[in-house]
């Protein structure tokens, strides 16, 4: 038997959450794993390495030897996103990081202190989440008064019509 709740006006398990400038990647993470949630990526978090700038060729392939960073259009990329800053020449790294079970999650923690990487404030952290089947509403209303949380939202479908 098949359990429908989406009134198909938004994607059923999703849920995208938007997070607050100060919270960390750990916390969000802490936030989502207590929840039980699957966390399907998360874009936006900003590292600055403090590795010499001649060792962007070496963080760009330990990135990309993440299964979870080198995934088709979302790999490391010098010059792209893994860069020098134009200003201060840091190492700079903004991942989209994919499947963030929570042996990924133990992987990029480790990840993060190789490579010297130190999170910074951002204000474009998003979270795509699948939540259980019928809890979608519930956890949007659940999540945005978190103190880590700037938004949540359903995957909302928006159907465009062809000429108008």
């Amino acid at each position: 038997m098949t359990t429908i709740c989406s009134d198909g006006t938004y994607v059923a398990r999703d849920v995208l959450v938007g997070m607050r400038e100060a919270s960390t990647l750990p916390q969000t993470f802490q936030l989502f794993n207590s929840n039980a949630f699957v966390i399907k990526s998360v874009m936006g978090p900003l590292y600055i390495s403090s590795l010499p700038a001649d060792s962007i060729d070496y963080v760009v392939r330990e990135l990309n030897r993440k299964a979870y960073i080198n995934s088709g259009a979302w790999k490391a990329v010098k010059d792209g996103n893994v860069y020098l800053h134009y200003q201060t020449r840091a190492l700079t790294v903004i991942p989209r990081l994919l499947d963030m079970t929570v042996a990924n999650q133990q992987d990029w923690a480790a990840t993060v202190q190789r490579l010297q990487l130190q999170e910074q404030p951002t204000m474009v952290k998003s979270c795509y989440l699948n939540v259980p089947l019928c809890s979608e509403k519930y956890w949007v209303s659940q999540l945005q008064p978190n103190p880590l949380v700037k938004w949540a939202q359903l995957n909302n479908i928006i159907r465009i019509q062809p000429g108008g």
